[in-house]
């Protein structure tokens, strides 16, 4: 009997020792970033006079989609406002002409672009042309002629907006470019009017070249002075080398 205590003894001894349970330390799963709305991600502009432009306006606007779910681009504008000079600063306006409601379903991860009509469609792939067909002596004020002076904004509906288009109320929740932030004077132009310039990234001469907004900027901005940046590293946008447009990049997520 004695013998029979000493084994039972034995295995309730070892068996409380053990334990079934395995301690981890969860790891969470990496988070996923979404943007918080639409933004603008890629322009370009360039002066039609200018040699390498061979007499085209390869202009254009895209808005990127990198939210979670697709959007109704009937909630959205386009607006486009002239700079006529380096110091005026004026509030945005949109006579009519100026700006463009968009229409369709943008599904999530996908780009949309809207160019000149005088732009090379072969190079340039676009989902929607607007703008002037005037291939010389254009009146600036009217788009779209992006020639680093032009601002663009992405507006969208919100009924405590400021700005009524077509009977409707939006607010700007995106710009390139702003008629409240003063130009620089540079020279080489043949038009007076393309020497009135935003500087982007610390570059001084923006007249034409290709603006991509960096991957790293998932929300809208309407802050130009702070989204245009001061040198390439505080500010929101990358450019191509001038009269080096890139378009390799066109319709798809930045890079």
């Amino acid at each position: 009997m004695k013998t029979y205590l000493s084994i039972i003894l034995f295995i309730v001894t070892i068996a409380s020792g053990c334990s079934s349970e395995i301690e981890f330390t969860p790891i969470a799963p990496p988070s996923v970033t979404t943007n918080s709305d639409l933004l603008i991600s890629e322009i370009s502009t360039a002066i039609n006079t200018d040699a390498n432009a061979a007499g085209t306006r390869p202009h254009y606007v895209e808005i990127y989609n990198g939210t979670a779910a697709s959007i109704d681009l009937s909630n959205y504008a386009i607006g486009y406002m002239a700079s006529l000079d380096a110091t005026t600063l004026a509030p945005w306006a949109f006579p009519s002409g100026n700006f463009l409601v968009l229409s369709t379903t943008l599904v999530t991860g996908k780009c949309y672009v809207i160019a000149s009509p005088q732009a090379d469609a072969t190079v340039i792939k676009s989902d929607l042309t607007w703008g002037t067909t005037s291939t010389t002596n254009a009146n600036a004020s009217v788009p779209l002629q992006l020639s680093g002076n032009s601002a663009i904004a992405l507006l969208k509906k919100d009924a405590a907006g400021t700005i009524t288009l077509s009977g409707n109320t939006y607010k700007i929740i995106d710009v390139f470019g702003s008629p409240l932030v003063a130009r620089v004077t540079s020279t080489g132009s043949s038009s007076a009017r393309n020497n009135f310039i935003w500087t982007v990234a610390g570059e001084t001469d923006t007249r034409n070249r290709t603006f991509f907004r960096k991957a790293t900027v998932t929300n809208p901005a309407t802050d130009w002075a702070k989204s245009k940046g001061t040198t390439p590293i505080d500010g929101e946008w990358q450019l191509s080398a001038d009269r080096a447009w890139d378009y390799t990049n066109l319709g798809l997520p930045t890079k």
